[in-house]
């Protein structure tokens, strides 16, 4: 029986933990403002939420966690992949060179769904925000919450990514300065950078690297 008041609390849980600049967020805001390749970007970041978050709510979550070493590898290799985006960031945000509307946006369509789909199963969050924690909370609610719970958390997904994704192309106007790009990789860069500390401090420090 569908639950109005738990479908609100998922779509809130979902929504904060969503929400904010990860190295997904930033790949789908910066094609949305070039509007380049956006509606396949959004349907792929959607599906993978929902295949994971459902993973998560229907138990997997319990399963993946309790893996030998899996907290551990995701961990330190998420915070590998992470410092190397803000790397690139930082790099990107340097360099003169095609730090334009056209230059600094993905537009081989080939190329576009292969970075989004790098930047979402490889990115350590979006794996430790959906399946785990989303499903370790899910449990709160009961199994009989579970339908309840789903279509909260993915309709927060729906609603974000499709916010971010259709709406960044007003931004255009603003981005035709490299000044802009310049300001929008270095931003890109730092929060790169905390997420990866933040990754490290919140699970590294409890699951070290495995011999």
């Amino acid at each position: 029986m569908f639950n109005f008041n738990v479908f609100l609390s998922a779509l809130g849980i979902s929504f904060s933990q969503i929400v904010g600049i990860g190295p997904q967020n930033a790949y789908v805001l910066r094609q949305g403002i070039g509007r380049s390749h956006v509606l396949p970007i959004i349907a792929i970041c959607i599906a993978a939420d929902i295949l994971l978050i459902a993973s998560g709510v229907l138990g997997m979550g319990k399963v993946v966690a309790g893996i030998p070493g899996f907290l551990s590898v995701v961990t330190w290799g998420g915070a590998a992949f992470i410092l190397w985006l803000g790397f690139k960031s930082f790099r990107a945000a340097y360099q003169a060179g095609g730090m334009s509307l056209a230059g600094s946006v993905e537009r081989d369509r080939k190329r576009a769904i292969r970075t989004i789909l790098v930047v979402t199963l490889l990115n350590p969050y979006v794996w430790l925000d959906t399946v785990v924690l989303i499903g370790g909370v899910s449990t709160v609610y009961g199994e009989e919450a579970n339908l309840s719970f789903l279509l909260g958390s993915l309709c927060a997904s729906v609603l974000w990514f499709s916010i971010i994704g259709l709406f960044a192309g007003k931004l255009a106007p603003l981005f035709e300065k490299p000044v802009s790009w310049r300001v929008l990789d270095g931003v890109i860069g730092l929060v790169m950078l905390f997420t990866a500390s933040m990754l490290i401090y919140n699970y590294g420090l409890s699951a070290p690297l495995p011999l």
